[in-house]
């Protein structure tokens, strides 16, 4: 089960720590809370730190210019737990209506993965106007997301992230 990282607003990690790269073929029609439909590109990423990974999925909002992430509830895993937790991830983007493309960034040059990894809109911060709407828009803050019975979910990913990120 993947749960949604509201802190988070882009990857800010090296692309040397990309294991694997999946993105969308096509755009989809989405609505996320407190964003207007739109539509959508979808990325799964495994990252590596060690003996960890975490595999994120990343929806880019077009119009909105911002991603959406999500991370598994059980946060970073394994090694040998890398492959299914990444396959839940490409289950939960495919239920979405995303059908994902292997990119092969594995097989690309360093120079290549870091031309590919820095031009993707999900390694880039949103306008700082974007994120003044959402705010005027009412988006719930922390303080309204206590209500959330997935609250001690996301906890446990925000600190599993922190730990991971730290890490690189």
């Amino acid at each position: 089960m993947f749960i949604q990282h509201k802190p988070l607003k882009m990857l800010n990690v090296p692309a040397a720590k990309v294991a694997r790269l999946n993105t969308s073929g096509c755009n989809v029609q989405m609505a996320f809370p407190g964003h207007p439909p739109q539509m959508c590109a979808a990325y799964l990423v495994s990252l590596t730190s060690g003996n960890k990974v975490m595999v994120v999925v990343a929806f880019y909002l077009s119009k909105s210019d911002l991603s959406i992430f999500f991370v598994p509830k059980s946060g970073e895993v394994s090694v040998e737990e890398a492959e299914q937790t990444f396959e839940q991830g490409f289950v939960f983007a495919e239920s979405m209506g995303f059908v994902l493309n292997e990119t092969d960034y594995h097989l690309l040059s360093s120079a290549d993965q870091q031309k590919l990894w820095s031009a993707l809109p999900i390694c880039r911060a949103a306008a700082k106007k974007t994120e003044q709407q959402a705010t005027d828009r009412g988006v719930p803050d922390k303080a309204n997301s206590a209500q959330d019975p997935l609250d001690e979910y996301r906890e446990r990913s925000l600190k599993s992230l922190g730990r991971f990120l730290s890490s690189m």
